[in-house]
C-alpha cells in the first residue's frame, strides 16, 4: 500500500533531482528521503531513480509513479480543502 508521506517524498526528490536537496525542502534528513524511496522502490520492485556520482535521473517506473502521485497528492489537496473544516486547515 502507498503512503502519501512517501509519495510526497519522491515527487519532491524527483522535481528537485536530489536526495540532499529534497531532504532540506523537506526538513529532514537524508536518511529519511532515502528509506522512504528505499520503501517505495521495494513495493514496486523496481528502482525509481538510476543513482550516478552527485545526480539521478528517474527511471522509466520512476517517470510513471511521477505522473500519478502528482494527480494523487493534488486530489488529496483538493479533498482535504473541501472537507477539513478552514479552521482546521494549518
Amino acid at each position: 500500500m502507498f503512503d502519501i508521506k512517501d509519495l510526497r517524498c519522491f515527487v519532491t526528490v524527483y522535481d528537485l533531482r536530489g536526495f540532499a536537496r529534497a531532504a532540506r525542502a523537506l526538513d529532514t534528513v537524508q536518511s529519511n528521503v532515502s528509506a522512504r524511496i528505499l520503501k517505495l522502490e521495494r513495493l514496486i520492485g523496481a528502482p525509481l531513480f538510476v543513482r550516478r556520482h552527485r545526480s539521478i535521473a528517474p527511471t522509466e517506473k520512476g517517470d510513471l509513479l511521477y505522473l500519478h502521485a502528482q494527480r494523487v497528492l493534488a486530489e488529496m489537496g483538493e479533498l482535504e480543502s473541501v472537507v477539513v473544516p478552514q479552521s482546521r486547515v494549518a
